[in-house]
C-alpha cells in the first residue's frame, strides 16, 4: 500500500510545518515582506505621528507635543553628579592642530619641492640642446632595413696644428 504523496515528503524543521502553502495567506496570496522596525514598509505614512501644527504671526509651525523637559528629566538616568570639568586643551587629543600641519607639510609640500627639484634641471637641460657647440666630428648614423650606415666628418687637418 502506498502513501499519500504529501506525507512521502520529508517533514522541514523550519517554515509551513509540511504544508506547501502555508506560506502564503489563507485567500493564496503572498503576504507582504516586513522588516523588524517597518523599515521597508509599503507606506511608511501610517507610522508617522500627527503633526501639531499652530498658524501664528503668517507662519506655520510644528509645536511639540510635549511639554519641554528639564535637564534632569534628559538626563535621569545617568547621575550628573560630580560630572568631571575638562580643560579646553583636551581639543588637542582630537583637533591636534599641529599635527596637522604636520600631515599638510608631508603630503603636500614634500611632494611638491620634490617635483620642482626634478623639473628644473631638466628644464635646463632641454635647453641646453639647443644652444650650438663647436664640435671636432660629426656622426651621422642611418638606420637601413637590415643594417645601419655610418658616416664620420671630421675636420681636415690643415697643417695649422701648434707645435
Amino acid at each position: 500500500r502506498l502513501a499519500p504523496a504529501a506525507a512521502q515528503l520529508p517533514r522541514r524543521a523550519f517554515g509551513s510545518g509540511g504544508d506547501p502553502r502555508g506560506h502564503l495567506n489563507p485567500d493564496g496570496t503572498r503576504p507582504e515582506a516586513e522588516d523588524a522596525e517597518d523599515y521597508h514598509d509599503p507606506d511608511p505614512i501610517d507610522h508617522t505621528p500627527t503633526l501639531n501644527l499652530v498658524k501664528e504671526r503668517g507662519q506655520t509651525w510644528v509645536v511639540s507635543g510635549d511639554p519641554p523637559k528639564t535637564f534632569g528629566q534628559l538626563w535621569e538616568d545617568i547621575p550628573q553628579d560630580h560630572v568631571p570639568h575638562w580643560h579646553r586643551s583636551r581639543l588637542l587629543i582630537w583637533g591636534n592642530y599641529k599635527l596637522l600641519m604636520k600631515a599638510e607639510y608631508l603630503f603636500f609640500y614634500i611632494p611638491t619641492v620634490l617635483i620642482l627639484g626634478l623639473c628644473i634641471p631638466m628644464f635646463t637641460t632641454i635647453y641646453a640642446l639647443e644652444e650650438v657647440v663647436a664640435s671636432t666630428m660629426t656622426v651621422k648614423v642611418t638606420g637601413r632595413q637590415w643594417y645601419w650606415v655610418y658616416e664620420v666628418e671630421s675636420p681636415t687637418d690643415d697643417g695649422d696644428d701648434d707645435e
